[in-house]
């Protein structure tokens, strides 16, 4: 079981297991680990000062990029986020980037942006598709109908409260003129686009 693990060049947090959709492309039903890690299935979810050890023994200090990332949603555990960003800015200096779907502010029950700004320097989104219908066919996304004004808001919020947004989609899941659809709209919003 990995918590914390080393993917290209970045080193990433397992931080849960816990996620609100069940994409069709999800990695996690095809692998049980990405990288170094050798399980990204979490027997039980680490506390901060188990993470803060690992990532002491992973050498934190010589990345350039912390990514809170891995089998789950990393919004499930907020709080974790929370204590945890400042304790890696402090002793390690890195960058902090959180890869998400979107969905925290649903998951917490409250608008979460202003205090992902304190903690985090950068997200990436999954956009998935231009469209609600898609989105929930591609995502199966368990909040339904609403659920993708929500994610739209949210990376509008992310854009104005953190500044560096990336959205992104996977190629092969929608039509080349969806994802050129989403290119657009991230155009719109004033963020960058990554086809992954």
């Amino acid at each position: 079981m990995s918590i914390v693990y080393t993917y290209g060049s970045g080193l990433y947090l397992n931080i849960t297991n816990r996620c609100p959709c069940s994409c069709v492309f999800c990695v996690r039903s095809k692998t049980d680990a990405l990288g170094d890690a050798d399980s990204l299935w979490l027997s039980g979810e680490p506390s901060v000062e188990e993470l803060v050890a690992e990532l002491e023994r992973k050498g934190a200090g010589s990345y350039r990029e912390v990514v809170f990332c891995g089998y789950g949603e990393p919004t499930e555990r907020l709080d974790v986020i929370k204590e945890l960003s400042p304790i890696i800015r402090g002793r390690w200096g890195c960058r902090i980037r959180l890869d998400t779907n979107g969905m925290g502010s649903l998951i917490n029950g409250r608008d979460i942006v202003p205090e992902l700004a304190d903690a985090i320097d950068a997200v990436s989104i999954s956009l998935n598709a231009p469209d609600e219908p898609s989105y929930l066919d591609i995502t199966r996304c368990r909040f339904g109908e609403g659920c993708y004004e929500a994610l739209l808001g949210f990376i509008r919020e992310c854009r104005d409260r953190i500044g560096d947004v990336t959205v992104s989609v996977v190629s092969g899941y929608i039509t080349q003129a969806q994802e050129y659809r989403c290119m657009e709209m991230a155009s719109e919003m004033g963020v960058r686009f990554r086809s992954r």
